[in-house]
């Protein structure tokens, strides 16, 4: 039920996008730091892996809503557990997202913006001796970032993210917290 709602809600959100103005896509990755998996009230130190991800999202100014924009888009992360080659962390989120643009910015190439989204994460666990196995679930994240337009047609942009999921059951292992730091890197086309 939960991976039809969210499937519902990114059609809506991409269907919205033919009928507005200023719509985008974007690509993006970076590092993933500080990824913390909490186990049983332990905590499993990560190293610090990757990410890379895609989205795509109109501006709200057809619902007078010129500062806020929706966006649909995906992640894709991957960490080892500290002091091991083959044990990993997996982790693919898909999230409606609302974002706000500081319109003290509207003058200039550059950007400042901030939002919050919701969707499925899916995590997979990967012990490096044979326990494995992955859960979705609801998940959340913060996000905020810098923007520099370079063109009438592309934006250059810097981001953090965290992102949050709860009660993961994956490859033997119960009630996992999954949460992880995102920096990413991207282009930003404008359609």
């Amino acid at each position: 039920m939960k991976k039809l709602l969210v499937a519902s809600a990114a059609a809506l959100l991409l269907g919205t996008f033919a009928a507005q103005a200023d719509s985008y896509v974007s690509i993006l990755g970076g590092p993933t730091f500080a990824p913390a998996l909490r186990v049983g009230g332990s905590k499993l130190d990560m190293d610090t892996g990757f990410n890379v991800g895609a989205r795509a999202g109109t501006t709200l100014e057809r619902w007078n809503l010129p500062d806020f924009s929706v966006e649909a888009d995906g992640l894709f992360g991957q960490s080892t557990y500290k002091g091991t080659n083959n044990a990993r962390l997996q982790t693919s989120s898909y999230m409606g997202n609302v974002i706000y643009h500081l319109p003290m910015f509207k003058d200039t190439p550059f950007g400042v913006y901030g939002g919050a989204g919701l969707g499925a994460v899916n995590t997979n666990v990967d012990n490096g001796v044979g326990n494995h196995g992955g859960s979705t679930v609801l998940g959340w994240q913060a996000l905020g970032g810098v923007e520099y337009r370079a063109s009438e047609w592309a934006s250059l942009f810097a981001e953090y993210r965290y992102q949050d999921a709860h009660n993961v059951n994956a490859g033997g292992l119960t009630q996992i917290g999954n949460k992880s730091n995102n920096l990413s890197f991207g282009v930003k086309w404008h359609l």
